[in-house]
C-alpha cells in the first residue's frame, strides 16, 4: 500500500517521565512499560481520576505528579488608545511579532517582511512517521524557532524573571520573563486580552503550560462532537432538528444544513445518495464511497498557502497587486477570531495568524499585506461556505472531518466522530456487515477519500498508534483495536494499562450519561472564540495544528 497522500499532523502523544507512575525517566533504570503502574502501591491505578494529561507535552502522569514547568516569554507594545492599547504576544518571534503590530494596528508594513524566508520560522511539530520527517527536521534544526522551548536548551528553561525593553523601528517592546507563579497571577488579564484580541498565543502545543484529567479531556472531547438530532428527539433534549456541537450547543438547523449542501454539492447529488434502508451492505458503501469523494472533490485541503487579501488588483506591480495564493505561509500564533467568524453558527476555535513569505506579496502595492488569519472552523454552514469565502479551502482533517458527519448525517446515516491521538481525525459510519448480520461501524476518511480501509494508517503510512477513540457528545468509546494489526503494541506505546485505560474511559461515560454537562468546563467555557479558556485552546489545538507534509501532498 502506498503512504496516504494526507496527514493532518496534529498530535504527539509522547509517554514519559514520573516514578510514582512507574515512568522511566531520562537516565533512569528502565522501568516497566506503562506509564501508569498497575501495582498496589501505584494510586493512579486505583482511581482513574488521578490520571492527567499535560497539555504542553500531552504526557500522562498522576494527578498529583507535579510535571516539570518552565516560563514563558512575554513579549508587549503599549499602542496609543485610539489603537488599542497593549497588544502582546506568548512566545513569539520578536521581529515578526512587531512587525504584524505595525502593519495591523499602526498601518506600517515593512518591505523587510517578504524577505523573511521558510527557514528561519518553525510551523509547529511534525510527526517522525510522515514523509520527509528527516529532511524536516533538518530545516528545523538550521533555523530558529517561534517557539521558544523548542529551541533553547533546557538550563535556559528555568523560570526567568527578567523584565527588558527593546526598540524596534518605531516601536518600544518590552520583554517580560515569566515563571509558571507569574503566569498564573496575569492569568485573567492575558484571558481578558485574549477575548479582546490582543493576545497572540506562540506557535505549538500549549505555551502556557496547561494540564486536566484524563477523563475531562474525554468528556470535553465528546461533547464537542457534533450530532445532528431528529425530529423525534424527545422532550428532554435541548433541541430537535438540528445539528449540535461545540458542548451540545445548536450550530444549524436540519433545514439550513441541507440548503448548503445543495448550494454545494446540487440537489441531484443528495436525492441520489439519501439513505434508503432497502440498500445492501454493497450497495450502502458505494453511496458513501461517493458522497466522501464529492466531498473530497469539492474541497480543498489547506497546505499553509498564503491566503492574504488581494487588496489592490490593479496595480501595476509585477504581480498585479495583492499576494501570491500560491506562495508559502509560516505560522506566528493564535489568536481569538475575528467578530464576522465568531458566532454561534461559525464555531470558530481560534484563527491561526500567519505570514506569506518568500515574496509573496507585491512591494509595490501599498494597500497588500504579507498577514493574514485562517480561521479553524467547526460549524458545517461555515465549512461548506469555505466555497466563497476561501477559494474552496476548507481546512484539514478536523474540518473535512465535521463536513463529512455533517453531510452523512444530513441525508439519513449514522455517524460519528473520530480522534486518533496521534495525529488524525476522521468519521464512521453505521453501516451493513458485508458478511451478513447486523450493522458496523466502518471506518470513513473524508481526507484521504477512502472508506473501511482501517488499516491504512498502520500499514500504508507506518504510524505507531496509541489510543484512538470514538464520540457522540453522549458517549465514548475505544476503538483502537479496529485500526491496528497489533493491539499489543499500541498498549506498549501508549504507557496505560488496559485496566487503567477502560477506568478512565467508564468514568466519562457515566459523566456523559446526563442529557446536560454536569458542569461547565474551563474557565471560560464557551462556543466562541473570544471565550474559550487556554486550556480549551490547548486541547483543540493538538488537532488543529497541521503541517505540510510532501510533494504528493500538495499534488491534487
Amino acid at each position: 500500500m502506498s503512504m496516504g497522500p494526507r496527514r493532518c499532523l496534529t498530535l504527539l502523544f509522547l509517554v514519559g517521565a514520573a516514578d510514582a507512575l512507574g515512568i522511566q525517566r531520562e537516565g533512569a533504570a528502565p522501568a516497566r512499560p506503562h506509564l501508569l503502574g498497575g501495582d498496589g502501591g501505584a494510586s493512579a491505578a486505583k482511581s482513574p481520576t488521578a490520571v492527567d494529561l499535560d497539555l504542553g507535552s500531552f504526557v500522562a502522569v498522576g494527578s498529583a505528579t507535579a510535571t516539570r514547568r518552565w516560563g514563558v516569554q512575554l513579549f508587549s507594545v503599549e499602542l496609543p488608545k485610539e489603537h488599542g492599547g497593549e497588544v502582546a504576544c506568548v512566545n513569539c518571534d520578536i521581529s515578526v511579532f512587531t512587525k504584524w503590530v505595525q502593519a495591523t494596528f499602526l498601518g506600517i508594513e515593512s518591505s523587510e517582511l517578504d524577505a523573511a524566508g521558510p527557514s528561519t520560522l518553525s510551523d509547529g511539530q511534525k510527526h517522525p512517521n510522515a514523509p520527509g520527517y528527516k529532511r524536516w527536521q533538518e530545516q528545523q534544526k538550521a533555523g530558529t524557532k517561534f517557539l521558544q522551548r523548542d529551541a533553547i536548551s533546557e538550563e535556559r528553561r528555568q523560570p526567568v524573571l527578567a523584565v527588558a525593553v527593546r526598540n524596534l523601528g518605531n516601536l518600544s517592546v518590552k520583554i517580560q520573563g515569566l515563571d509558571p507563579t507569574d503566569v498564573e497571577a496575569m492569568r485573567p488579564q492575558l484571558q481578558r486580552m485574549w477575548s479582546e484580541r490582543r493576545l497572540v498565543l506562540g506557535p505549538g502545543p500549549d505555551p502556557l503550560n496547561e494540564r486536566m484529567g484524563f477523563v475531562e479531556a474525554l468528556v470535553f472531547l465528546a461533547r464537542g462532537s457534533p450530532a445532528l438530532l431528529v425530529d423525534d428527539c424527545g422532550p428532554a433534549m435541548p433541541h430537535c432538528q438540528t445539528l449540535i456541537s461545540n458542548g451540545l450547543k445548536p450550530s444549524a438547523s436540519a433545514g439550513m444544513l441541507y440548503n448548503a449542501l445543495v448550494q454545494s454539492f446540487g440537489p441531484s447529488l443528495l436525492e441520489t445518495h439519501t439513505f434508503n434502508s432497502r440498500w445492501s451492505a454493497e450497495e450502502e458503501r458505494v453511496h458513501v464511497q461517493a458522497l466522501l469523494s464529492a466531498l473530497k472533490g469539492g474541497y480543498r485541503f489547506y497546505r499553509q498557502s498564503c491566503l492574504a487579501p488581494r487588496a489592490s488588483p490593479s496595480s501595476s506591480g509585477p504581480m498585479g497587486g495583492g499576494c501570491n495564493p500560491r506562495a508559502a505561509s509560516e505560522l506566528i500564533g493564535r489568536i481569538a477570531c475575528r467578530p464576522e467568524e465568531d458566532g454561534p453558527s461559525d464555531g470558530c476555535v481560534y484563527s491561526e495568524l500567519r505570514q506569506c513569505v518568500g515574496g509573496a506579496c507585491d512591494a509595490s502595492d501599498a494597500g497588500s499585506t504579507a498577514f493574514f488569519e485562517y480561521a479553524r472552523l467547526h460549524g458545517p454552514l461555515a465549512l461548506f461556505q469555505t466555497r466563497e469565502t476561501r477559494s474552496h479551502v476548507m481546512g484539514q482533517c478536523e474540518e473535512f472531518s465535521r463536513a463529512a458527519y455533517a453531510l452523512l448525517a444530513s441525508l439519513g446515516f449514522e455517524a460519528r466522530y473520530v480522534l486518533d491521538f496521534t495525529d488524525h481525525v476522521w468519521v464512521e459510519v453505521k453501516l451493513k456487515n458485508a458478511f451478513g448480520g447486523n450493522t458496523t461501524w466502518v471506518h470513513a476518511d473524508p481526507s484521504e477519500g477512502v472508506l473501511d480501509q482501517p488499516l491504512i494508517y498502520e500499514k500504508g503510512w507506518g504510524k505507531n498508534l496509541t489510543m484512538i477513540f470514538a464520540f457522540t457528545p453522549w458517549s465514548v468509546e475505544h476503538v483502537t483495536a479496529r485500526y491496528t494489526s497489533d493491539y499489543a503494541a499500541t498498549v506498549q506505546r501508549r504507557g496505560v494499562p488496559e485496566d487503567v485505560l477502560q477506568g478512565v474511559i467508564a468514568e466519562a461515560q457515566k459523566r456523559l450519561e446526563p442529557e446536560l454537562p454536569l458542569r461547565s468546563w474551563g474557565d471560560a467555557a464557551g462556543s466562541l472564540s473570544r471565550d474559550r479558556s487556554f486550556a480549551d485552546l490547548a486541547l483543540w489545538g493538538h488537532f488543529g495544528d497541521a503541517v505540510a507534509l510532501s510533494a504528493a501532498v500538495a499534488a491534487r
